[in-house]
């Protein structure tokens, strides 16, 4: 039983965010890592004291974290927020990501994880002093502390804006909670919330076209966070096959596990490639980029549960134990298919150009489809 998991995004990156997630698996987030170790500096241009780095360097840093488990709001952090900032005119812009670079200010978008930046909740009415902001938003990531918010918002008139608006005046969550990967989230009700004119730092087309880049982004580095997991996911399982003995013998000797194993690592191998092939479709700037992301979302998904209930299968009742690398990883597949849209939204968006609006009802009697 032999299988081969090379890094996808190799470098001192990879090496630095894989030391620091093994030294720290199965821990509790103390304090800012992302911040202390300058991550948040990665997409930042030079000329705002950032690393002027890519989307690689980031991923990079996600495949570190997967590949032992940890999880970190990185994607949100380090790509979504700088990508929005540049939304912004060019001074605001330039002030706020020397912010983040330096860490004196810790931005969080208000965005929830299982929706895209593309999608907000939260509706801005225009006063005479400022803006009203409302709405609900479910499942923020509040792992890490935050002294400022981006809130992506829709105006009275239907235009786009974003805001920047202060942690302490947002104030507390209506509600916290753990979720199925381990993560902090939090949901958020603003009732008329007001904020000053200079909250809104951009709207219009520059903030459509800076949520449809950090929407990109967020999608592709989630698709490199899964082959990660993936890959931990197939070498905790062959591990635990040659480790534990049933009726005398290893259990990799039964043939039906070996291919069933087989049948994960296809998989892996499949979602690989296909990562692969978006990165080269972003970098080359391809016109059905978003095509290609929802497209890889759908078969990612499909592959990442399939092979996270196998693994918990052939684990037995270590499977359903947190202590268990592989039960951990096994739980971050599942959840990654519900960020930043799940499977069915990006399916059902795939095919709304192409497919009529027809109601389809269903008959119980002959289950027939009308």
């Amino acid at each position: 039983m032999s299988t081969s998991f090379p890094s996808l995004f190799p470098g001192m990156l990879l090496d630095a965010a894989s030391r620091y997630a093994e030294d720290h698996a199965a821990q509790q987030i103390q304090g800012d890592p992302v911040r202390e170790l300058g991550w948040t500096a990665t997409l930042v241009p030079e000329e705002a004291g950032g690393v002027g780095g890519s989307l690689h360097d980031l991923a990079s840093i996600v495949e570190g974290l997967a590949t032992h488990g940890v999880q970190l709001p990185v994607v949100e952090t380090c790509a979504v927020v700088p990508l929005l900032l540049q939304a912004a005119g060019a001074d605001t812009a330039h002030r706020w990501l020397e912010a983040v670079a330096e860490g004196s200010a810790r931005i969080a978008p208000m965005t929830a994880l299982s929706a895209t930046p593309e999608d907000p909740a939260i509706t801005a009415r225009h006063l005479d002093i400022g803006y009203a902001l409302s709405g609900v938003v479910q499942g923020v990531d509040l792992t890490l502390p935050a002294t400022h918010y981006l809130v992506p918002a829709q105006l009275e008139d239907g235009d786009e804006a974003l805001f920047l608006v202060d942690a302490e005046r947002i104030g507390k969550p209506k509600a916290r909670y753990r979720t199925m990967e381990g993560r902090l989230g939090a949901d958020f009700a603003l009732e008329r919330l007001a904020v000053p004119e200079g909250a809104c730092i951009a709207r219009g087309a520059a903030v459509r076209e800076a949520r449809a880049k950090a929407t990109d982004a967020a999608l592709l580095l989630t698709a490199a966070d899964t082959v990660a997991a993936l890959a931990t996911l197939v070498r905790q399982t062959v591990l635990h096959l040659r480790e534990r003995r049933q009726f005398g013998v290893a259990l990799a000797s039964f043939q039906v596990l070996r291919h069933r194993v087989a049948d994960m690592y296809v998989k892996y191998l499949g979602a690989k490639g296909l990562v692969i092939h978006c990165f080269h479709a972003y970098e080359q700037n391809a016109a059905d980029l978003r095509r290609t992301l929802r497209l890889a979302k759908v078969s990612l998904a499909e592959s990442a549960r399939a092979c996270a209930e196998s693994a918990i299968q052939m684990h037995g009742g270590m499977g359903v134990s947190e202590e268990v690398l592989a039960t951990r990883t096994a739980q971050r597949l599942i959840a990654s298919e519900f960020r930043y849209g799940d499977r069915l939204l990006h399916a059902a968006r795939l095919l709304a150009p192409h497919v009529p609006a027809v109601q389809v009802s269903f008959s119980n009697q002959t289950g027939s489809v009308r």
